[in-house]
């Protein structure tokens, strides 16, 4: 249902959610490779290759030779895809308030304080797998 209504809220810009997903990685980290964006973004290379080429039809990403390494490609927003970021962005931040409005603001604190504890544990584990459940 989410992503669902994420995709409508995208359609009109020309992006995919997966789409808008690797143009924000990108708005924070330009530079990165199509192997580097695809871990980053959540799919395979070959899906995010994919993914690439018709941003880059689109004009929102360029690709340009690495410097240290010829054979890799860095990618980058262009112009226009910093736009289009911009314009989802404040499409998906519309419908993510929407969805927080059933919440008051101590219930937004707590949700909030709980999934930057999620993220912040994960993010000092050594491996890529999820912390499990832990019975209380």
């Amino acid at each position: 249902m989410i992503r669902r209504a994420l995709e409508e809220r995208l359609r009109p810009h020309g992006v995919t959610l997966l789409g808008y997903t690797a143009l924000t990685v990108l708005a924070v980290r330009p530079g990165l490779s199509n192997a580097q964006l695809a871990r980053r973004s959540f799919m395979t290379p070959q899906g995010m290759n994919q993914a690439i080429i018709g941003l880059v039809d689109r004009g929102l990403v360029c690709r340009s030779p690495d410097e240290t390494n010829r054979r890799r490609q860095r990618i980058e927003l262009t112009p226009t895809g910093q736009r289009v970021v911009a314009e989802c962005t404040a499409a998906v931040e519309q419908y993510e308030q929407a969805l927080l409005s059933i919440l008051g603001d101590d219930a937004r604190q707590q949700l909030n304080f709980l999934l930057r504890t999620v993220v912040d544990a994960n993010r000092q584990r050594p491996s890529a797998t999820p912390m499990a459940p832990t019975a209380g």
